[in-house]
Formats: C-alpha cells, sequence, structure tokens
C-alpha cells in the first residue's frame, strides 16, 4: 500500500496544500520560483521526498540522487569535489531547492575560482580589502579551535562545530591579513536558535528563561551548554569579553539572550576572535548575507528590544549594540553582492543569469 503523502502548490489537485499555506509570504514566493525552476529545467524529475518526514513529497525538493542539480551545472563537480575533499557534511535538507547551503555555494564558489573577480567584488563590499587570498566554506578554523570552544571532538565541518558559512580570506594594503566570516541565509525565518534550549527539559528551559546574565558572577553558570549532566563543556562564556561581547549591556533583559538569534552570531564572532588570538588573522568581521525580501529573517524579538531602547531596530542592531572593541556586524543582501560582478564577460553573464532565474536577483 503507497502511504506517500504528496504535497501541492496552489490550483493543483491531489494533495496536501496547508503546508503552503503555513509558509510566509517570501516562502512561498520562493517556493513558487524553485518549483517553476525545477519544472522548466528537469520537467521528467519527480517530486523529493522529506527528510524528517520521508513519506511526505514536495514538488522544490529533488529526488535522492540528483544532489548535483542543486548547484550551478559548471561548478556542481568541483562542489562535490571540494566537499569530499573536505570532509564537509551536505546539509540534510541539500535537497531542497530552498537549501541555504547550496545557495551559498552557488553565489560565492565561482569567486573562489577566480581570485581577480573575488578581489574586484569583495573590495567594493569591504574597502579595507586589497587582494582576495582564498574562500572557505563551512569553516572550522584549525582542528585546536574544537578544543578552545569545547565543541566535540568528533564533530565535523558543517556538523556539531561552529561552522562558517563561507570565509572570505583577505590581505589589506598594508599586508595586514583579515577575515569576512559570511553567514548566509535564504527563506530562513530567523538566525537559527540555541538548539541544546530548543531540546532541554521544562526544568532546564525554566533556568534559562530566569538566568540573569548581567548579574551571574561566574558568566554562563547553570547553563545547558557548560553542564556535566549532560556531557555539554562548551567554553563559549570563558571568551565572550576577549571577543568584544559585552554581557554588561544585557542589563534588563530577561533570561538567556543567546536562547534565539544571538546565538549563531556569538559562536562566529567566537571563532574570529580565536583566529585573531592564533595570529591566524590580525582583522575580522562577522557578516550576515540574506535576501532583501527575507524581512522576518532580521525581526528583533521582544525579549531583545531593551538593547535598543525605544528606538526601532532589527536583529543586527541589537547584536551590534552589545559588541565592543571590533567591528560591528555588516548586513548585505545577495542583489548587493552580485551587483559587484561585471558583466562583460561571457561566463560571468552565464552565471549571473542562472543566479537571476534561480533566485530572482
Amino acid at each position: 500500500m503507497d502511504t506517500t503523502i504528496p504535497h501541492v502548490l496552489p490550483g493543483e489537485p491531489g494533495g496536501d496544500l496547508s503546508w503552503f499555506e503555513r509558509q510566509n509570504g517570501f516562502e512561498q514566493q520562493e517556493i513558487l520560483r524553485q518549483v517553476d525552476f525545477k519544472r522548466r529545467h528537469w520537467p521528467e524529475l519527480a517530486n523529493g521526498h522529506a527528510v524528517i518526514h520521508p513519506q511526505h513529497t514536495y514538488p522544490h525538493v529533488l529526488p535522492e540522487g540528483h544532489i548535483a542539480k542543486a548547484f550551478y551545472p559548471p561548478i556542481a563537480e568541483a562542489v562535490l569535489a571540494y566537499i569530499r575533499r573536505e570532509k564537509i557534511v551536505l546539509h540534510t535538507e541539500a535537497l531542497n531547492l530552498k537549501s541555504s547551503q547550496a545557495a551559498c555555494f552557488n553565489f560565492l564558489f565561482p569567486l573562489r575560482q577566480d581570485p581577480v573577480l573575488a578581489t574586484r567584488v569583495f573590495a567594493a563590499l569591504f574597502p579595507q580589502i586589497s587582494a582576495v587570498t582564498g574562500i572557505e566554506f563551512e569553516y572550522t578554523g584549525p582542528s585546536e579551535a574544537t578544543g578552545w570552544l569545547g565543541e566535540p571532538k568528533n564533530g565535523k565541518r558543517g556538523q556539531n562545530r561552529t561552522s562558517i558559512d563561507a570565509a572570505v580570506f583577505y590581505q589589506d594594503a598594508r599586508g595586514r591579513k583579515g577575515a569576512i566570516l559570511i553567514e548566509w541565509k535564504y527563506t530562513e525565518r530567523s538566525f537559527g536558535g540555541c538548539s541544546a534550549f530548543s531540546k532541554a527539559s521544562r526544568e532546564a528551559k525554566a533556568a534559562c528563561i530566569a538566568m540573569d546574565v548581567a548579574a551571574v558572577q561566574k558568566p554562563g553558570e547553570g547553563c545547558i551548554l557548560t553542564s556535566k549532566k549532560r556531557h555539554c563543556d562548551r567554553h563559549y562564556w570563558k571568551y565572550m569579553a576577549e571577543a568584544g561581547i559585552d554581557l554588561r549591556a544585557f542589563a534588563g533583559i530577561r533570561g538567556c539572550p543567546f536562547q534565539g538569534p544571538f546565538y549563531q552570531l556569538m559562536r562566529q564572532q567566537l571563532l574570529g576572535a580565536y583566529l585573531k588570538q592564533a595570529g591566524l588573522v590580525d582583522d575580522f568581521q562577522v557578516a550576515s548575507l540574506s535576501f532583501a525580501e527575507n524581512a522576518d529573517l532580521h525581526k528583533l524579538p521582544s525579549q531583545l528590544q531593551p538593547l535598543l531602547g525605544t528606538q526601532p531596530g532589527a536583529v543586527l542592531d541589537a547584536w551590534n549594540a552589545v559588541l565592543r572593541g571590533g567591528a560591528a556586524v555588516r548586513s548585505l543582501s545577495a542583489n548587493e553582492l552580485v551587483k559587484q560582478v561585471d558583466t562583460d564577460r561571457e561566463d560571468l553573464n552565464a552565471w549571473i543569469g542562472y543566479l537571476q532565474g534561480r533566485y530572482g536577483v
């Protein structure tokens, strides 16, 4: 007996439509865009199965065995070879055409292959850059960084470690080394929260919600991530000040501020601090690269509004109010990135055409 539950688009018969109706406006727009792209390029492909609910199929998911189609065709084999060589873990949703990981590769891997072009593009966005010297994906730093952060030794790039979606390494005009640590988002509604909190018991969650970060004598005391009972020993709290994160700024914030969107931003800041401490870079900057129409991504939770007082602002505005002594996190759009590409070359025109057709930039 076939127990497959097909999920369909508006106007299509014979399946579940409620999943689509639960998406916000931007997600619906991009699902329709990706389905149109899939059906125009590969009309013979069946709908793919969901990872969490394998009996469900979705029109914007590729079927098993077609991972190469997630990437811009001229780079697909090189991307997959890079992933294998660097032992990167592909996200479970890599076959979903809304995959942020695939989007990050599609926009930035061609720049990795062309350092001159990468320099032109990133120098236009970050004036301190004189020459891009390399681009790495799902970057976790050297193996010593894992111990410094207290993260699992059996973790991998892209799994169970602080992994930077894309790290752009450069030199400035004085020969100093730097890194732009990019957090790439596509249709996500938030920057992601603390998974330990989301999976915690009711008792442990209550302790997180009651935590007064600015008042405790020992930062992180009582945090799930430092609980030996739960086999956790993350060192994040030890290095907050070193990374320029001022915990005193959280006075007046109810509960641990890292339950929600600050969690990923905090870990990126810490990894950048490690790279600087270890002498691998002289400077670093975290950057958020997303899509301009994805407004929900930047909405500031009410819990964190006190960081901005009565002034309106977004997640990154509030996070930058916490940082001291370093570069503020920069917010960029995929459109801004694409605008820097010189399209007088035929191969670049083909690539930009793909990005426009696939992502609407």
